[in-house]
C-alpha cells in the first residue's frame, strides 16, 4: 500500500467513502424520505390523470367551438340556404359540396351532417361510414332534435371502419336556428390522434387506466381485462375528482364539470413500493450522498479546470445571441488557449462573411428594383413609336412634331439623374402623365377627358417614379378604348390626397366597360413575370415595385364593376420599407 500511487490513493479514498455514505443514506431514506415520495407519487398520478382529463376537455372544447363556427358559417351560406327551400337533387349537390368545403378546415372533424325537418339530411360527401349514417337515426339524435332549443351533447363513442381504417369516433349534436326553422348540426370527431397523445401522456406513469364518455361507456383502455375490472369495480359510484385508498390499491378518478367525461387510473400499492424503491435507494444514497462527497472532494480542481471553458462558454452564447464583439482574451498555450485562439478567428471570419453577404444582398435587391422600374420606360417608347408610325402614314407631320417633342420631354424627364432614382416629386410624375396623354390623344382621337385633382401642397411631395403612367395607360386601353371606332372616348380621374395616418393615396378611375367578378379577381391575382415583355407589365410591375420598396403586396387595390368602370388605388407610405434579409418572396 506503501508503493501505491497517489491517483490509486484518491481512489480508494472516495469508494471507501462513497460506501459508508450510501448504507447510512439508505437508512435514512427509508426513515425519513418514504412518506414523502410516496404521496409525491400520489401526486404525480393524480397530476397524470389532470392532464388527460386536461387534453379530453380541450379537445372536446374545440368540437364545441368548431360546431359553433360551422353554424355561424353555414346560416350564411345561400348554397346551403337554398337547398331547404327548395329541397332537389341539383341544390342537394352544391349544398352538400359547401357543407364539404365548410369541413376542410380541421383534420379532426371527419364528416358532417345537417339535419332539418324541411329536407332531407345533408353530409358532407365522404368519410362517413354506415354507423355514421345509422348514428343518425339514433334515439340521441331524435331527442336533440326533439328538444327545439339551442342545446348540444356528445354521442357515445363508437368505433369505425372507413377503407381498412379503424376511428374511435364520437358525435356531437348541436342545435341552432336559422331563417326562421331549426337545424341540428352534427359532427363526426375522429378521436385517434387525442388517443395517441393521452397514450403518451400515460406511457411510464400509469399501468391501470380507462376513460369513460358521458353515458358510461369505457374507451381507451389500458392494463389487462382483469386489472380493469377492478379498477371498474373499484371506481363504483364515486363521482367528480377523488383518490381512493381501497383493497390495497389507490384509485385515482378525474370527472369533466363540462363533458362529464370521467379517466380513472389504478395502482396498487405493491407497485407503488416497487416504484418508490429505486427512488429512495439510487436517488437520495448513491446519486445525492455520494455526488455531494465526491464534488466536496474535487471542487477545488474542478472549478479551476472548468472556470476557462465556462468562460469560453459565455462568450460563444453572446455570439450565438448575435454579438460579433464578444471575443475572448486569452495568454494560455495549453490546449483551451488553442480553442479559445480558434474562437477568436471563427469570430473575426464571421463578422467578415456576414459584411459580405449584406453587400451582396444589398446589390441584389437594388438590380431587382432597377430591373422592374426599366420594364416601364422601353414599353412605353414602344407604344410612343408605334404611334408616330401611325401619323407618319396618314401624313400628319404638325402632329408628328407634336408628338415627338411631347416623347422628348419625357426621356428629358428620364435622363435628368444618372443612378437608380427610386422616387420623383408628384409634379414630375404629372408633367410625364400630361405629355403621355398627349401623345394617346394623338394617335386615337376621340373625345377623351381627363381630370385632375391634387393639391398645390402636395407637388413637391415625393412618390415611386413612373407609378401614375402605367395605372393611366390600364385605363385607356382596357376601359376606354371604342372597339368600333378605335377611339377614346370617357372620363379619367387622377386624385392624389393625404391619408389620416400621413400616407398618400392616389386614385385612377375611368367610366370604360369594367370587369366581370371573375376577370377582376384574376387581375387581382395577377403576378409579376419577367418574361411578359412587351405585354401585361402595368399593374403587376407596379405589384412588384411596391414589394421591394414596402415589403407589402395589400398597398395596390383594384375595384371593378362591368360597364360601369374601373377604380385604381395606390398608398404610398411616408417612408420606403427596408428588407434587410434575402428576398425570399417571389413575384
Amino acid at each position: 500500500m506503501k508503493n501505491a500511487s497517489f491517483r490509486y490513493q484518491i481512489l480508494n479514498r472516495i469508494v471507501r467513502s462513497g460506501i459508508a455514505a450510501f448504507l447510512l443514506s439508505v437508512i435514512l431514506s427509508v426513515i425519513v424520505f418514504y412518506p414523502v415520495l410516496r404521496q409525491e407519487s400520489i401526486q404525480n398520478n393524480k397530476m397524470t390523470n389532470e392532464l388527460i382529463l386536461q387534453k379530453l376537455e380541450e379537445t372536446l372544447g374545440f368540437v364545441e367551438s368548431y360546431a359553433q363556427y360551422l353554424s355561424s358559417a353555414i346560416g350564411q351560406s345561400d348554397d346551403i340556404a337554398g337547398y331547404f327551400l327548395h329541397p332537389n337533387q341539383q341544390e342537394k349537390a352544391i349544398a352538400e359540396m359547401a357543407l364539404n368545403n365548410f369541413n376542410s378546415y380541421s383534420t379532426m372533424v371527419r364528416g358532417v351532417a345537417l339535419l332539418s325537418d324541411a329536407a332531407d339530411p345533408l353530409d358532407s360527401i365522404n368519410n362517413l361510414s354506415e354507423s355514421d349514417y345509422q348514428l343518425l337515426e339514433s334515439d340521441f339524435i331524435m331527442e336533440m332534435r326533439k328538444k327545439e332549443t339551442f342545446s348540444s351533447g356528445f354521442s357515445q363513442v363508437y368505433e369505425v371502419k372507413i377503407n381498412r381504417n379503424k376511428y374511435a369516433t364520437t358525435a356531437y349534436a348541436r342545435n341552432f336556428f336559422m331563417a326562421n326553422r331549426w337545424y341540428t348540426l352534427v359532427l363526426f370527431v375522429n378521436l385517434n390522434n387525442m388517443e395517441k397523445e393521452i397514450g403518451v401522456m400515460a406511457k411510464g406513469k400509469l399501468d391501470v387506466y380507462y376513460l369513460q364518455d358521458s353515458t358510461g361507456h369505457m374507451f381507451f383502455s389500458q392494463g389487462s381485462k382483469e386489472e380493469l375490472n377492478r379498477a371498474r369495480d373499484l371506481n363504483g359510484d364515486m363521482n367528480g375528482n377523488y383518490c381512493a385508498n381501497r383493497n390495497r390499491a389507490l384509485v385515482f378518478g378525474s370527472q369533466s364539470v363540462t363533458t362529464n367525461y370521467r379517466v380513472v387510473s389504478m395502482v396498487p400499492l405493491s407497485q407503488l413500493l416497487l416504484e418508490l424503491w429505486p427512488y429512495l435507494i439510487g436517488i437520495f444514497a448513491a446519486m445525492l450522498l455520494c455526488m455531494l462527497l465526491i464534488l466536496w472532494m474535487t471542487s477545488r480542481s474542478v472549478s479551476d479546470a472548468v472556470r476557462p471553458i465556462k468562460n469560453l462558454s459565455e462568450h460563444m452564447l453572446k455570439a450565438a445571441a448575435g454579438d460579433l464583439d464578444s471575443k475572448v482574451k486569452t495568454t494560455r498555450t495549453d490546449e483551451i488557449g488553442q480553442l479559445e485562439s480558434s474562437y477568436n478567428k471563427m469570430i473575426d471570419d464571421l463578422s467578415e462573411s456576414m459584411h459580405v453577404i449584406r453587400e451582396k444582398e444589398e446589390l441584389e435587391q437594388q438590380q431587382r428594383f432597377s430591373l422592374l422600374v426599366s420594364q416601364i420606360d422601353p414599353h412605353f417608347i414602344y407604344n410612343t413609336i408605334n404611334s408616330i408610325n401611325y401619323l407618319a402614314r396618314r401624313k400628319r407631320c404638325e402632329d408628328i412634331i407634336t408628338v415627338n417633342t411631347a416623347l422628348l420631354a419625357i426621356l428629358r424627364d428620364r435622363l435628368r439623374v444618372n443612378d437608380i432614382q427610386i422616387t420623383d416629386t408628384v409634379a414630375h410624375e404629372i408633367d410625364t402623365v400630361g405629355q403621355y396623354i398627349e401623345i394617346e390623344r394623338f394617335m386615337y382621337g376621340g373625345a377623351l377627358e381627363v381630370k385632375w385633382d391634387v393639391s398645390d401642397n402636395l407637388l413637391e411631395e415625393q412618390i415611386p417614379k413612373n407609378m401614375i403612367q402605367p395605372i393611366v395607360e390600364n385605363a385607356l386601353f382596357h376601359g376606354l378604348i371604342d372597339e368600333e371606332s378605335g377611339e377614346l372616348n370617357g372620363m379619367v380621374r387622377i386624385s392624389l390626397c393625404r391619408t389620416q395616418d400621413g400616407c398618400l393615396q392616389l386614385c385612377v378611375e375611368d367610366n370604360g366597360e369594367g370587369m366581370d367578378h371573375d376577370r377582376l379577381e384574376q387581375v387581382r391575382k395577377e403576378k409579376y413575370d419577367p418574361s411578359d415583355r412587351g405585354h401585361r407589365i402595368g399593374l403587376s410591375n407596379i405589384r412588384g415595385r411596391l414589394y421591394y420598396l414596402y415589403g407589402s403586396e395589400d398597398m395596390l387595390k383594384i375595384e371593378s364593376e362591368q360597364g360601369k368602370g374601373t377604380k385604381v388605388t395606390v398608398i404610398f407610405r411616408r417612408k420606403p420599407f427596408t428588407r434587410k434579409r434575402t428576398f425570399e418572396k417571389k413575384l
